[in-house]
């Protein structure tokens, strides 16, 4: 598994963005906080450190969050006033909190709400139009932006579509590779985003029960699926959340895609050196369902002790050997080349792809095999980085005139790499033998021949 940090105001220096990147190549920024400029900013260091790092942009989803600026004390039993689309018109003596973004539309009424991905409960007491009177049930510190989940809430499409819209085209200056779609709820609004930003991957999270309800139909058209476990569970019910993620997973691996988990994997090292054994355990779940990438939010973008969680993750990581047998099997192409493919030793798999259309079955057979990806293009480039056991270059454009020759100088250039750990591996490529022809190409390469 590969590892998602998040840049945050704790790990905004160079030297801590070149630490980090030493460790993976993938990392995050949070659009839901900060000022635009911060992430232009950020993000520039980034790609300034490492040209080939790969950068995913979580951007504010249409969950309505709290606009306080100062933290507020919230007592037990104490009567709140959420009041959203920003009116902050007083409904009643108690204590208003003004939400971002209009109050969805709510199927069933149901009995609570909660903050801050499930943590702080509230029972509801009234539903208007625009406010929810609502009385906590314990006592705790509010802090600033902090989401609201609202169970059997359904989002307008139209409204997903025009704030996602409004803040990828005011986000042109920051320099991104991926778009972490928020409260996706159908293949509809990706398909949308798509159409306007093509070049950019879409990882989409699936974070409410109407996601839940039409997940096939999101994976089928995102590039990588993430889930986030606190939305998630807060949206669907704790009891319900082990069987989701299961479910989820089995259908984006079934479709090649990469599969991120998020939300709290390692928070207890808040204030801890070690994690919780809950945390270990969830982080073998993650192992047996085939998880791409363990995202880290809050444990790198705000805690102190951030680069001792990530020496640690680092460390388990290398040192866990998986052990797991595949318990699911996947449906392939029946192809005669795939069916080459899947008999392929446990070997460095070189593909070099323009576009990326068979990393999916690729990934499908081989679901542990060190992938070595060239292309000429950045979003293959970028769709490769969010995978597991993968190693992506950029080269020049392809020369399909002497595709060939193009091929064999590019892997005695990267042949240190590629022979690293074994003394053969297999190439994969489209050839063209003849004008306006493509075939699917597949041999063997010797270390002999390149040394």
């Amino acid at each position: 598994m590969k590892i998602l940090p998040t840049i945050g105001p704790i790990s905004e220096k160079n030297e801590d963005i070149q630490k980090i990147l030493r460790i993976t190549d993938i990392v995050r920024i949070n659009g839901s906080h900060n000022i635009l400029n911060w992430h232009v900013n950020i993000s520039k260091k980034i790609k300034k450190i490492d040209i080939n790092a790969r950068i995913l942009l979580d951007i504010p989803g249409v969950k309505p969050r709290t606009q306080n600026k100062k933290d507020i004390n919230i007592k037990k039993n104490q009567n709140i006033n959420f009041i959203f689309k920003n009116q902050s018109k007083v409904v009643n003596k108690h204590l208003c909190i003004v939400c971002s973004n209009k109050l969805p539309k709510i199927i069933k009424k149901p009995n609570f709400i909660s903050i801050d991905d499930g943590k702080y409960l509230f029972k509801i007491i009234q539903i208007s139009n625009h406010y929810i009177l609502a009385k906590s049930l314990e006592n705790f510190v509010l802090k600033p932006k902090k989401g609201i989940n609202i169970p059997l809430a359904i989002y307008d499409d139209s409204f997903q579509n025009k704030q996602y819209s409004k803040f990828l085209n005011q986000s042109k200056n920051i320099k991104y590779d991926a778009i972490g779609l928020s409260y996706v709820q159908s293949g509809k609004i990706i398909q949308k985003i798509k159409k306007t930003f093509p070049e950019k991957l879409i990882i989409s999270k699936i974070e409410n029960l109407e996601g839940l309800k039409n997940y096939k139909d999101i994976i089928k058209h995102s590039d990588g699926i993430m889930i986030d476990r606190g939305d998630l569970s807060a949206e669907i019910g704790d009891e319900n959340l082990y069987l989701a993620i299961v479910k989820i997973a089995d259908e984006t691996k079934k479709n090649g895609k990469p599969l991120i988990i998020a939300t709290e994997n390692l928070i207890s090292m808040n204030t801890r050196l070690k994690p919780s054994k809950s945390e270990i355990m969830s982080l073998g779940l993650a192992q047996q369902l085939d998880v791409d990438i363990i995202m880290l939010s809050d444990e790198t973008a705000i805690m102190k002790n951030w680069t001792v969680i990530l020496t640690w993750l680092q460390n388990y990581l290398k040192k866990t050997i998986l052990s797991v047998k595949e318990n699911i099997k996947y449906q392939h192409k029946t192809n005669i080349f795939w069916n080459l493919v899947d008999k392929l030793p446990d070997i460095p798999i070189v593909i070099f792809s323009k576009k990326g259309f068979a990393l999916n079955n690729i990934i499908n057979l081989k679901q542990n095999a060190k992938l070595i990806i060239f292309s000429d293009n950045d979003r293959t480039i970028a769709l490769g980085a969010f995978r597991k056991n993968t190693i992506c270059y950029k080269v020049n454009k392809f020369d399909k005139n002497n595709f060939l020759y193009f091929i064999k100088k590019t892997i005695k250039e990267y042949r240190r790499i590629i022979f690293k750990d074994s003394k053969i591996a297999s190439l994969i490529y489209i050839a063209y033998p003849e004008k306006n022809s493509r075939a699917n190409t597949i041999s063997i390469l010797s270390k002999k021949e390149f040394f």
